[in-house]
C-alpha cells in the first residue's frame, strides 16, 4: 500500500480533507469470533447511473454492535457523464466532483479503512462491494453480509422479496432516514445491521460471526467474464469462480472522508437503490 498522502472530499466539504488511518487493534474477524467482539463495515456507493456505472461517492461507517467507531466519506472524480435520473436521486453534480481523489486513490483509503472488518451492505447482489473491488485482480475476500437477505431471514419476509433500506428502518423504529447519500445510507445501514443482529441474537441464538455466515449465503462479487474466469483459473491453481453470468459492467468506487464518530448523530441517513432493481441508475438495488 503507498505511503504517499491521500486527501478525500465529503460531500460538502469546501476543501480536501487529509485521510489519516484510523489504528485498528482487533484482530482479523473470523468464523469463531464473537458477535460483541467483531468490527463490521457498512458500505454504500452512489454512482453515475450509466453502465459501468462509475463510483461517484463511498460512504462508510466502522462499528461494533455497541456504537461506531470511525468513518470514511468521500466524493470520486471518475470524469464521466452523471445520467439525469440519478443525478435527481444522489444530487451530486460533476462541479462537486473537482478536486475529488480518483477511484484507485479513493479505493486504496478505503480498503485500508475496512481491514480485517466483516462487509456489511444493503443489496441482495453486493452491487457496492462489487464496484469498490472492480479492477482488482481478485475479488475482496472480506466476510459479507447483506441486510436484505438477513432481514429476509430475521423478519420473516417472503423469500422473493427485496426490502428497501427506508421499509427496514420503519419497521424497526429506528431514528434515521436514508437520503440518498453514500455515508447517510451507509450509517442507515449500520444501523439496521445492529439491529436485526440483535432480533437474530434472542430468536436464532447466534453468538458468533460464522453463525451469521452460516445462515446466510456469501452474495455473488466475482462478475468477471466467464472467459477470463477461466484464463485467471490457470495463473491462480485452484481458483473457481462463481457460475452466475456477469452484471453489466460496473462502476469504479468513489469515496470520502475518514473521521472519527462524533459524539451525536446525524439526523439523516441516505439509502438509494436497495428496494428497487439492481441495475437502477444511481446505485445498487435500493
Amino acid at each position: 500500500m503507498s505511503s504517499r498522502p491521500l486527501y478525500l472530499k465529503p460531500r460538502g466539504a469546501s476543501q480536501l480533507v487529509p485521510w489519516e488511518e484510523i489504528a485498528v487493534d482487533a484482530p482479523e474477524v473470523g468464523r469463531e469470533t464473537l458477535l460483541q467482539d467483531a468490527q463490521f463495515v457498512a458500505l454504500d456507493v452512489e454512482t453515475t447511473g450509466n453502465a459501468p456505472f462509475l463510483v461517484l461517492e463511498i460512504g462508510a461507517e466502522r462499528f461494533r454492535l455497541d456504537g461506531t467507531l470511525s468513518f470514511f466519506d468521500t466524493l470520486v472524480d471518475c470524469r464521466a457523464p452523471i445520467n439525469p435520473y440519478a443525478r435527481k436521486r444522489h444530487h451530486i453534480d460533476r462541479s462537486m466532483l473537482i478536486g475529488a481523489p480518483e477511484f484507485k486513490d479513493a479505493r486504496r483509503g478505503f480498503l485500508r479503512f475496512a481491514q480485517g472488518a466483516v462487509l456489511v451492505e444493503h443489496s441482495h447482489d453486493a452491487f457496492d462491494t462489487w464496484l469498490v473491488g472492480r479492477g482488482l485482480e481478485s475479488p475482496l475476500e472480506h466476510p459479507i453480509i447483506d441486510t436484505t437477505a438477513l432481514a429476509r431471514l430475521v423478519l420473516d419476509l417472503p423469500k422473493g422479496q427485496t426490502p428497501g433500506l427506508a421499509r427496514l428502518v420503519e419497521e424497526l423504529h429506528l431514528d434515521v432516514m436514508p437520503a440518498h447519500a453514500a455515508l447517510d445510507d451507509a450509517r442507515a445501514t449500520a444501523m439496521v445491521f445492529r439491529a436485526l443482529i440483535a432480533l437474530a441474537r434472542e430468536s436464532l441464538g447466534w453468538n458468533t460471526v460464522g453463525d451469521v455466515l452460516a445462515a446466510l449465503p456469501r452474495p455473488l462479487v466475482d462478475r468477471t467474464a466467464p472467459s477470463r474466469r477461466a484464463s485467471a483459473g490457470g495463473r491462480a491453481q485452484g481458483a473457481r469462480g462463481p457460475t452466475a453470468p456477469p452484471r453489466s459492467a460496473a462502476p469504479a468506487a468513489t469515496p470520502r472522508a475518514t473521521s472519527r464518530a462524533p459524539s451525536g448523530r446525524r439526523g439523516r441517513s441516505s439509502r438509494r437503490r436497495r428496494s428497487g432493481s439492481s441495475g437502477s441508475p444511481g446505485g445498487s438495488p435500493a
